[in-house]
């Protein structure tokens, strides 16, 4: 093996450059000893071969990092030198033999927390080691001597030594004695082992939360002889657990605190309506009858309980809030239900501080909540409700709305990526407690101001994802974010463009929505796209396309002929299935999707003509499998075509297994939802894969495929959705179809450009051409403008090739009937 090219690398930290000159080019992989070897003290190379595997991911090297701490099992190693590649990421370490036999041990293999085993190589000796080189511990104690000289103070408490998002570091510096409490929240740590050394004495807070700690055991020893006042596990697998916080009782007396909730009302899941409040004797009763006697509360500090009566529990939680925040008015306080609970026959929340809202909706609504005609309803309707007032008076451990929002909004912003995530933003932690409508118009505007003062300089982009926002208001609030440049809506419940118009004063560069209704509203991408860039001219990127490159046909991503359809293209059922379809270890799991009487077929349109003649062979091995179980009437006769079918899930399931491991390209999906009444659903959907070639072959490189599958789904129990509690989710009927993907989505594959010689150069047509052809391609077949477009694409835009496509397909009956218009 030729040795590699001498490389010189210079920390720019003041430290002697490392020469990396590779003395023994040997290297170690898929082996559990390195023989005879002695480490000593040189640097080490280490590789890890993901082979793009993880590019999806928004943090690949946090994964892979966690994957190696956790294969060396607490032994001390220190990677320096960090390189990310599109296959393969490398890294350097020293004076780590118990963690390097420990990979060994595990064969040169490391396991990721998604299921994933990722192989490593090891090249030692890569560099001789000089005192004046960098040194990691040396680092860390420094940067640690920094931190103890400007210990810092939350939530009221002095001296907190803040390792926040620092790593697993310690210290044994004399001016520990001045540290009052830890902060080692976001650090991934399993084990807190080390926290021994600080034993038997006093502190105020330990701060655990937003690590990997697990196991209850392990815990309860670490800390057995350390006190402090307060201790926080949130966003740890242990507080998630279901013995929890049982299997912590053993620390009761070292800590008066967890969680922001006292240790003995841990376990009651603490609420005052489960430990303070008697709602049928305490506050006193107002409704339809006494509504005259509201004034006397105007004053009041005290929390008040609203009782909707629901005696079928015929409303969700997420449904019941939907229909309640109608008759909230925006132009008033602020109005936060905090401690909702469904008792026995009634939804129960308590509010505190919104007199004026109490007396809007006992004035203009007099009690009575609106409920919407429905797909089971055409008649809007209203539930009556009372009110206790004065039920019990504020406390210092009760929830404060506003402090769940900042803490909510400061746990939400990832500084690595100077990214404001707000997707699905009432199911933060923090907010468990309260609850917080993003989609009402005042709220988001506050939370945007509170997020601006939070974040001025350093927010780049901010996720709006899944908020149910109808639009967005007073939008100059972010202009304190003077580096704010993208923005994601996607799958919001925006019907219009001009209710989002006050984002157009920023200076945006990104803006995502698709997944909105208001998608739905042009006849052709083009159409969307020239009326986005109208109210944004601006923007450079739309729903993740580049305007540059693809000014005007692939943003629209998600057609829904129902916003209640938006959960089935998302992790409900769609995200999650295909996932597990790439695991080859979880695709077994797949078997809960089916019952006796589902139907699958598979075709596969890559033929023999579509191979470039070297690559015949090895090709047609790779989708031999596809081949192998298509059900292709062009080829079989009916006789035969009817041994494709594929009845219950038994028979299913055997041909699923026997598919090649593959890798779908997310960003490439087209998803369309044709059909949904709320009991059924026909979701097609549309993109590139990679098929993963067995044990890495690259005899011919990548092979992309293009597929399409269609899912008829149905659902048992009472339904889906946002107005149901309970899904059982089925699928009738599958249709897979394998096919030959287009240049331009070879091109883009997973953010990589892998170009296809073979392919045809076409030059580039006008947007206006491409609009004439998806027009008179529209009134030749009577296809929907999505599924136009979609085979026009795939034909790359050449008509002729396009309509002879339409007509294979339609011959092939890949195309529903509920694609024509």
């Amino acid at each position: 093996m030729n040795r590699r090219q001498i490389r010189v690398l210079d920390f720019g930290d003041g430290s002697e450059p490392l020469q990396l000159d590779y003395p023994d080019s040997r290297i170690f992989s898929n082996c559990s000893s390195y023989g005879d070897r002695v480490l000593g003290t040189s640097w080490n190379e280490i590789t890890v071969h993901h082979r793009g595997q993880l590019n999806y991911l928004e943090n690949p090297q946090q994964t892979i990092m966690e994957g190696l701490y956790h294969a060396v099992d607490g032994a001390e190693f220190y990677p320096v030198f960090y390189q990310d590649g599109s296959r393969a990421d490398t890294f350097l370490v020293r004076n780590c033999k118990a963690a390097i036999d420990n990979l060994f041990n595990l064969n040169l293999t490391i396991s990721l927390d998604r299921g994933a085993s990722i192989p490593i190589s090891v090249q030692l000796g890569v560099a001789e080691y000089r005192v004046s080189q960098i040194s990691p511990p040396f680092l860390i104690a420094r940067v640690v001597s920094q931190l103890l000289t400007r210990l810092v103070k939350r939530d009221g408490v002095d001296g907190l030594l803040n390792l926040d998002n620092f790593g697993a570091r310690n210290t044994n510096d004399h001016a520990s004695f001045r540290v009052n409490g830890f902060i080692l929240s976001n650090n991934h740590i399993r084990n807190v082992r080390p926290l021994t050394l600080f034993s038997n004495v006093d502190y105020a807070l330990l701060d655990l939360s937003g690590n990997k700690i697990k196991s209850a055991d392990r815990l309860c020893r670490a800390l057995e002889q350390f006190r402090a006042t307060e201790l926080k596990l949130d966003k740890n697998p242990i507080a998630r657990s279901n013995n929890f916080p049982g299997n912590i009782r053993s620390l009761e007396k070292n800590f008066k605190v967890v969680n922001g909730v006292p240790f003995k009302k841990l376990h009651k899941a603490f609420s005052p309506l489960n430990n303070e409040i008697d709602l049928e004797t305490d506050g006193s009763r107002l409704d339809a009858n006494n509504m005259w006697k509201l004034s006397e509360y105007e004053n009041s500090q005290d929390w008040h309980a609203f009782m909707v009566p629901d005696p079928h529990h015929e409303f969700s939680k997420d449904l019941f809030f939907d229909y309640f925040f109608i008759s909230v008015e925006p132009d008033l306080s602020e109005f936060y239900p905090c401690y909702y609970k469904y008792i026995e026959t009634e939804h129960v929340f308590l509010v505190r501080n919104c007199y004026d809202q109490i007396a809007h909706l006992v004035n203009n609504f007099k009690l009575e909540m609106c409920v919407p005609s429905t797909n089971n309803s055409n008649e809007e309707r209203s539930v009556s409700y009372y009110l206790r007032m004065n039920v019990a008076t504020f406390k210092q451990h009760h929830v404060d709305p506003e402090q769940c929002i900042q803490k909510a909004v400061q746990r939400c912003y990832v500084p690595q990526n100077r990214l404001l995530n707000l997707d699905r933003f009432q199911s933060n932690e923090c907010l468990q407690d309260v609850v917080v409508p993003l989609g009402k118009t005042n709220v988001l505007a506050h939370i945007l101001s509170v997020a601006s003062r939070q974040f001025m300089t350093t927010c780049s982009e901010i996720r709006l994802c899944r908020n149910k926002i109808l639009g967005v208001e007073k939008a100059y609030v972010l202009r304190r974010m003077g580096n704010l440049r993208a923005v994601d809506l996607s799958h919001n419940w925006v019907f219009e463009l001009t209710m989002i118009k006050s984002l157009g004063e920023l200076p945006l560069k990104s803006l995502v929505l698709h997944g909105n209704p208001l998608c739905r509203n042009y006849r052709l991408p083009s159409e969307y796209v020239r009326a986005v860039t109208e109210l944004f001219p601006q923007l450079t990127t739309l729903d993740g396309v580049d305007l540059q490159t693809n000014p005007g046909q692939s943003p629209q991503k998600n057609f829904l002929c129902d916003t209640g359809a938006y959960e089935l293209v998302g992790e409900v059922f769609l995200k999650n299935y295909l996932l597990e379809f790439e695991r080859e270890e979880d695709r077994w799991n797949l078997s809960k999707y089916y019952s006796e009487d589902s139907l699958f077929t598979l075709t596969c349109n890559y033929s023999y003509n579509m191979i470039q003649n070297h690559q015949t062979g090895p090709m047609m091995q790779r989708i031999s499998a596809y081949r192998k179980h298509a059900r292709n009437l062009h080829r079989n006769d009916l006789s035969n075509a009817a041994n494709g079918v594929y009845v219950g899930f038994s028979e299913i399931m055997d041909v699923l297994m026997a598919l090649p491991r593959v890798s779908h390209d997310f960003h490439s999906l087209q998803t369309d939802v044709m059909h949904y009444d709320g009991q059924t659903a026909i979701i097609y959907v549309t993109g590139l894969l990679r098929d993963e070639a067995p044990g890495g072959s690259k005899s011919i490189g990548n092979v992309f495929l293009g597929f399409s599958r269609q899912f008829v789904v149905k659902f048992d129990g009472d339904g889906l959705g946002l107005g149901k509690r309970a899904r059982r989710l089925k699928i009738t009927n599958e249709r897979l179809n394998i096919m030959k993907p287009s240049s331009s989505m070879i091109k883009n594959a997973f953010s990589v450009n892998y170009p296809d010689p073979s392919d045809r150069l076409l030059e580039e047509d006008s947007l206006d051409v491409k609009d004439h052809k998806l027009l008179l391609f529209q009134e030749v077949t009577g296809l929907i403008s999505t599924w136009c477009t979609s085979i026009v694409e795939e034909a790359e835009w050449d008509f002729e090739r396009a309509l002879k496509l339409f007509i294979q397909k339609n011959a092939d009956k890949e195309i529903p009937d509920v694609a024509f218009a």
